[in-house]
């Protein structure tokens, strides 16, 4: 009990400290861990926690698509809207028929987006301390588009990564990571 509640303090203080950007890996993270348990429960069969951390990458995936930013750049929301739609749809299909692929299918996809986020953050940085610390070596050049889901600040990033990835508004509750 005690290991779980310094788990959730040091989840919230990274929560609270986290850019943009890195709440976004860290929902990415937290679908790719919730899909691998559900792999494992249904390997066990013990379906009921299977579908309980299926759901909540489903509900993770639902906060991603919730937060595209379709005024910022509707081309490039419209896009990543698609690919996010392709995992939920993967995750639900998946669960109700028990097929693992596409679970696999899912896994792929977010496998990608967290190599994408993960080299967004050691760019930009992954908290707001060290976004600070950069200050002014943060420059955008003419090929980066706004990323189209960024709560309150505008990071650029390059067209190409752009059209594979989206940051997130996370919480500090709702989601296991």
């Amino acid at each position: 009990m005690y290991n779980k509640n310094l788990q959730n303090h040091y989840l919230n203080a990274d929560v609270h400290t986290a850019t943009p950007q890195k709440l976004q890996l860290m929902l990415v993270e937290a679908a790719i861990k919730n899909i691998h348990r559900a792999k494992i429960a249904w390997k066990e069969e013990k379906f009921d926690v299977g579908f309980e951390t299926l759901s909540r990458a489903q509900d993770i995936i639902a906060e991603i698509l919730c937060s595209l930013d379709v005024k910022g750049n509707p081309q490039i929301a419209k896009q990543l809207a698609s690919i996010y739609l392709f995992v939920f749809r993967n995750l639900a299909e998946g669960g109700m028929t028990f097929e693992v692929q596409k679970l696999d299918d899912a896994l792929r996809v977010l496998n990608s987006e967290r190599e994408t986020w993960r080299q967004v953050c050691e760019k930009f940085g992954s908290s707001y301390e060290e976004t600070e610390k950069a200050g002014d070596s943060i420059k955008l050049d003419s090929n980066s588009v706004p990323c189209p889901a960024l709560p309150s600040k505008s990071v650029g990033i390059q067209t190409n990564a752009a059209l594979s990835s989206t940051p997130s508004q996370a919480s500090s509750g709702g989601w296991d990571a």
